[in-house]
């Protein structure tokens, strides 16, 4: 992915599942809406958030201007609304919270981190046959 999403680690919880790991909950909930249903109104992404929660249409505004400004949305003018779009597919913003949390141990903990790596995958020998299939891949890449 040659433009990828700014992720903060700082607030990142290994017990969330996907981008919840690292976004809050309402802008996990704007990205999951926003991946259903690309080229929302505020409008829109508030009527399809209220199915779960009890929101103010302040707060859809203010949390997709923030996520437009960090660059994880695109938004166009259509009239007098702006129309979001998540910037990334899930795969690609997936992707990216997955390079972000490896570099991050890998500058600090190298060796650790590796050993951990093949630790957790040597115990399932389907993934470990994919990771070494990884491994030849990127060899051959680089010969």
């Amino acid at each position: 992915m040659s433009d990828s999403p700014k992720i903060n680690l700082k607030n990142f919880s290994p017990d969330k599942n996907g981008p919840a790991q690292v976004l809050g909950s309402l802008q996990s909930a704007v990205m999951d809406v926003l991946w259903r249903c690309p080229n929302s109104t505020v409008s829109q992404v508030e009527k399809l958030l209220q199915d779960d929660r009890d929101i103010a249409h302040t707060t859809v505004l203010t949390t997709l201007d923030r996520m437009h400004r960090k660059g994880w949305l695109v938004r166009e003018k259509e009239g007098k609304a702006f129309v979001y779009s998540a910037r990334f597919s899930k795969e690609e913003f997936e992707n990216g919270i997955a390079r972000e949390v490896i570099s991050a141990l890998f500058s600090q903990f190298t060796q650790p981190a590796l050993s951990a790596f093949v630790d957790m995958v040597s115990d399932d020998g389907a993934k470990l046959d994919q990771l070494e299939e990884l491994i030849r891949a990127k060899k051959a890449l680089n010969k």
